[in-house]
């Protein structure tokens, strides 16, 4: 689905993909600033045994992968409601990281609508079910459940 999703519609698309995005690529500075950024580098975390990892210092952290929900969820959900509409992070009910991705490899995120929940005065809690695929690869590198609360904003 690429069209627009009326946030008070949103029930009516339940299991149905909400959005396939672009393939998109984690390059070696976006790993270094994520580890820098999450205090996983040499100046504040002994990395002695991640230094020693069997997979090699391409490997591209789970958490740094869950992170791309956000970005990739601004620019490819097409959840609409009125001039503004709200998104909060609800949480996360399951995430798996199940397969390991490298520098250099394309991902996508597949995201299907699980379930709408009506939280009263227009606000809905969406449960979206959301598959980050690795180009050429059967398995996928993580499935997360995620829920976001989406408040209209005023008419």
């Amino acid at each position: 689905m690429t069209n627009a999703v009326a946030l008070e519609k949103a029930s009516e698309h339940i299991g149905e993909t909400l959005f396939t995005s672009q393939w998109i690529n984690v390059d070696r500075e976006h790993l270094a600033q994520f580890g820098w950024s999450t205090y996983l580098d040499p100046d504040y975390t002994d990395l002695t045994v991640g230094k020693n990892n069997p997979l090699g210092p391409d490997l591209i952290d789970g958490f740094l992968l869950l992170s791309l929900l956000t970005s990739i969820h601004f620019n490819h959900n097409p959840i609409t409601a009125g001039e503004t509409l709200y998104g909060l992070n609800y949480g996360l009910d399951r995430v798996r990281f199940t397969a390991p991705v490298f520098v250099g490899q394309r991902l996508r995120l597949v995201c299907t609508i699980e379930e709408v929940q009506d939280k009263g005065a227009g606000q809905l809690l969406i449960t979206t079910s959301n598959t980050l695929e690795v180009e050429g690869q059967n398995k996928p590198a993580m499935v997360a459940t995620w829920l976001s609360l989406f408040i209209p904003g005023e008419q």
